[in-house]
């Protein structure tokens, strides 16, 4: 692996199975604190909102059918209803919360809080922030973002967690910490740091509007500030460098970047042209290894970073990278389209069933005799607890 791809200091590979993480819910717009999933809310009446057949999943509620028709494609989407289970991923995002608590060990809540941390800390001047990082000022910063999640702060696991990860990227050095961050223009027209940005736009041959939250958008020089650097967090402890040789390959975190890079060249309320993109990185401070591919040796490989963490680099303008993209945009769309209008979200089952939440009710679903995924089976919630909000018929 090249200097180009990654730096001592890299969390791209995922688990095979699917999660809810920040990197996974966080593209979708939603009310309440920065980056907090929609609140919790049982079901108004005795009525499920959605029903299990053996074709796939039904909703029986038409304000929430209608705002499935309504949503806009995003990575999130594109990995859901193209990689994955489009019975899952709508379970996913429009139910699940309603039935399954979310706790402060969520890796999805855990990682929201560490990236609003980073955003009140880059949000500050630079004259406040200092350089090299300024450890001190950041945990003023992750004290605010506990304040603002205080299930977190007062959980002593997911706090000891958040304490980690910060110390951890306090201590990556100035390639992740000491950057300088754009300015943009939002849609009201008010000049704010590229934090939490979201962009949204057409692209080509996707019928649907794309949308996208950046976490941070850097210039390394800013004397020609258009010029720019998608910066993502992660928060797991497993990296990757993307190669479609790998023997499980995850395109997810490369397409997201490069849908990012695409919606931000059209993006003209900052400059008349765009945004020029100089490529993306993913930021992993709990990386404990990187996998890549071994071309020589036609096989994967992990690469210990010493609990350093690590810098993933990514190429955003690749082509064959971007027609990809734009390919699955468009069969996300276009499956959305179809489904929603049938009100029929297919199954998909594969050796990941067992990692899913409708694991006990689904006809089709695929349990592994592993004994991952036999545990991963046994803990998902029974058909009582689903109930207030999906059924099988």
């Amino acid at each position: 692996m090249s200097d180009s791809q990654m730096t001592n200091t890299t969390d791209a590979a995922q688990n095979n199975a699917p999660t809810d993480t920040p990197e996974t819910r966080r593209d979708t717009p939603r009310n309440g604190a920065p980056g907090t999933p929609a609140p919790s809310a049982a079901p108004s009446s005795d009525k499920p909102l959605a029903w299990l057949d053996g074709e796939g999943l039904h909703f029986d509620d038409a304000k929430t059918l209608a705002a499935v028709r309504r949503k806009p494609v995003s990575a999130t989407m594109i990995s859901g209803l193209v990689d994955r289970c489009p019975a899952q991923y709508l379970f996913s995002d429009k139910l699940k919360d309603l039935v399954i608590p979310v706790t402060p060990q969520d890796a999805r809540i855990r990682g929201i809080v560490f990236h609003r941390a980073c955003e009140l800390y880059y949000a500050r001047p630079d004259a406040r922030r200092g350089a090299p990082i300024d450890p001190e000022a950041f945990e003023e910063c992750k004290t605010k973002a506990l304040e603002e999640h205080p299930e977190v702060r007062d959980d002593p696991e997911a706090s000891a967690w958040l304490e980690a990860a910060s110390r951890r990227f306090c201590a990556m050095g100035p390639e992740a910490t000491d950057v300088t961050v754009a300015g943009y223009r939002d849609d009201r027209g008010r000049q704010s740091p590229a934090l939490e940005m979201k962009v949204t736009g057409r692209l080509d041959g996707v019928g649907r509007r794309v949308f996208g939250a950046i976490d941070r958008l850097i210039t390394p020089n800013p004397d020609n500030p258009r010029n720019v650097v998608i910066d993502d967090y992660k928060t797991g402890g497993k990296a990757c460098v993307y190669s479609d040789r790998m023997r499980f390959p995850d395109f997810s975190y490369q397409r997201q970047q490069t849908l990012y890079s695409m919606l931000l060249e059209g993006d003209t309320r900052t400059f008349s042209d765009g945004w020029h993109l100089l490529g993306g990185r993913l930021i992993y401070p709990m990386a404990e290894y990187v996998t890549l591919h071994d071309d020589n040796a036609g096989t994967d490989v992990k690469v210990s970073v010493q609990g350093q963490g690590a810098i993933i680099r990514l190429d955003v303008r690749n082509p064959e990278y971007r027609r990809r993209t734009l390919d699955d945009a468009a069969k996300a769309s276009d499956a959305l389209d179809r489904e929603s209008e049938t009100n029929l979200f297919e199954y998909r089952p594969s050796v990941l069933c067992a990692w899913c939440p409708l694991a006990k009710i689904c006809p089709a679903a695929r349990i592994g005799s592993k004994e991952n995924a036999q545990k991963a089976f046994a803990d998902q919630p029974d058909a009582q607890t689903l109930a207030p909000a999906i059924v099988r018929a």
